[in-house]
């Protein structure tokens, strides 16, 4: 019989989290490739923004130093 194991709730803000922030890693390296077309760099921009923006609303979630979980 397998039991439901319920996923650890800091392993999928981890995980999340790290999602975003490779989202801004390869919009920037986009922007750097994109220095000659100013729509393709604002676009690029604008989902840096957005996956910063996350990833900030995700940090509410992070238990503070010094709270215990």
């Amino acid at each position: 019989m397998n039991a439901h194991v319920p996923e650890d709730p800091n392993r999928v803000l981890i995980h999340d989290l790290r999602n975003l922030l490779a989202v801004i890693v390869n919009y920037s390296e986009l922007i750097a490739d994109e220095t000659n077309d100013p729509e393709a760099v604002k676009a690029d921009i604008q989902e840096v923004r957005s996956a910063a923006e996350r990833a900030i609303a995700l940090t509410e979630k992070l238990p503070r130093a010094g709270q215990i979980a």
